[in-house]
């Protein structure tokens, strides 16, 4: 794995999270308005997930090479 693909990689779990979380906030509004009970048990996970993609720490191979990088731009 490379920077590149490791920047790509924050950028997509940050889009999918923001996906998400718009999604789920658009089924919480919908579930208030038409079905109640049902559209929450759609929207709480929705929204769980969200959080989860938006809250993402990097793979270990990503890890890595951003403590090389801050390594070799410190020296």
């Amino acid at each position: 794995m490379n920077r590149i693909s490791c920047y790509f990689e924050r950028i997509s779990d940050f889009a999918v999270g923001l996906f998400l979380l718009f999604t789920g906030l658009a089924l919480t509004v919908v579930s208030f308005t038409i079905i109640p009970i049902i559209g929450l048990f759609i929207a709480i996970p929705v929204l769980v997930l969200a959080v989860a993609f938006l809250g993402a720490k990097r793979s270990k191979e990503c890890a890595l090479i951003a403590q090389q990088t801050k390594n070799i731009l410190s020296t």
